[in-house]
């Protein structure tokens, strides 16, 4: 694909380069998924200087009750638990509050990320 990385791209030259775009993210998916295969049967691959494998992520759920107990421990503690515990964007969405309505309780945070979206 020819273009012109140094100056202002066209609408043409915007459009190739976010199909280009998207055709490498598809191939690096695509070549991600075999090497995946890969460390699955053969474990932990060095290439380079850098070791592929599965490395563990961590996060917590937590019961309401457990949740509750939490908060009074922090709270037993002489710290503020609502310094420390917040709701996730998918438990707020569940509630099924207006943005008006959670707008009494906080203040809406909007981040913009540079992404593709279907069209």
């Amino acid at each position: 694909m020819a273009v012109d990385l140094k100056n202002v791209l066209t609408q043409e030259e915007a459009v190739k380069l976010a199909l280009e775009i998207e055709r490498h993210e598809a191939a690096i998916k695509q070549m991600k998924d075999r090497l995946k295969e890969f460390v699955t049967a053969n474990g932990r691959l060095t290439a380079g200087d850098k070791a592929w494998d599965f490395y563990p992520s961590e996060s917590w759920e937590f019961e309401p009750a457990r949740l509750k107990e939490l908060a009074m421990g922090i709270a037993m503690d002489g710290k503020d638990p609502w310094e420390y515990l917040s709701l996730s964007a998918s438990a707020l969405k569940s509630l099924g509050m207006t943005d008006a309505e959670l707008s009494q309780y906080g203040k809406k945070k909007v981040t913009n990320r540079f992404m593709a979206k279907k069209a």
